[in-house]
């Protein structure tokens, strides 16, 4: 009951911030009932994670409340994402890739995880003569697969949140020629490591994005073998994937 009364707090908390940008930078009205009716959904939504059966008749009766939401019918219902941990016994690696064209600069990184959320390595590293995000995510899935091929670890789950790379590497979609060759690299080693590789969307990613982005702007190969050494700039959304903390998609 607690976490749900603290949910409710910050869902109108965040409701009424982005109303209030809205009417600033997009010349669109505050509307209290747009503000209600998005704080409910997006209660609805958190509440999946709760024993709805403990929670009190008024509570109950409230989130069940259908009246005034569909005055809205742009109003998208929030999603709640989280990063999943293995089951007992597996190990999964998140990666992911970063390409910033403007700054001409891009980096990957990866963190491979047991069933406790635990660290068990983790990487980030800049990448030169990258010419597109995909090539970048398609790099960091590479080093993260060959770092686990070179310790032995067989048998791993593997999330990206980039869906046109999973796409190209389980064969649904062609490979761009260009990046053929180093496609074909991951698709052995993945066969060797007996990898499910499977897209997760980006709130799901987060350390490995984070890594990313670190990676974009470090020198050399960095590499950690604990979650007490990781950059500091990783270690909040580390911390919160390993109790399980949610992100609502709105």
């Amino acid at each position: 009951m607690g976490r749900l009364v603290r949910c409710t707090f910050m869902a109108a908390v965040w409701g009424i911030w982005c109303s209030r940008n809205r009417a600033r930078y997009q010349n669109q009205n505050m509307s209290a009932k747009h503000i209600v009716n998005r704080t409910i959904l997006s209660i609805r939504a958190a509440s999946a994670s709760f024993k709805l059966q403990h929670l009190s008749q008024p509570w109950l009766t409230a989130l069940r409340q259908t009246g005034g939401v569909h005055a809205h019918p742009k109003l998208s219902v929030p999603v709640v994402l989280k990063w999943m941990h293995p089951p007992m016994g597996r190990l999964k690696l998140n990666v992911d890739g970063a390409f910033k064209f403007a700054a001409g600069e891009a980096g990957g990184g990866g963190i491979l995880r047991d069933h406790h959320g635990r660290c068990v390595f983790a990487f980030a590293t800049k990448y030169q003569g990258v010419f597109s995000a995909l090539d970048a995510e398609t790099r960091a899935l590479q080093d993260g697969l060959a770092i686990c091929s070179n310790q032995g670890i067989l048998d791993i789950l593997v999330e990206t949140d980039s869906l046109n790379l999973m796409q190209i590497i389980t064969g649904q979609v062609s490979r761009p020629w260009e990046l053929t060759c180093i496609i074909q690299d991951v698709a052995v080693i993945a066969q060797k490591l007996k990898a499910q590789i499977k897209y997760v969307p980006r709130e799901a990613n987060q350390v490995a994005h984070h890594l990313a982005g670190y990676g974009c702007s470090t020198r050399n190969f960095s590499f950690w073998e604990s979650g007490a050494v990781l950059p500091h700039v990783v270690k909040g959304p580390y911390r919160l994937d390993k109790v399980g903390c949610p992100t609502l998609r709105l």
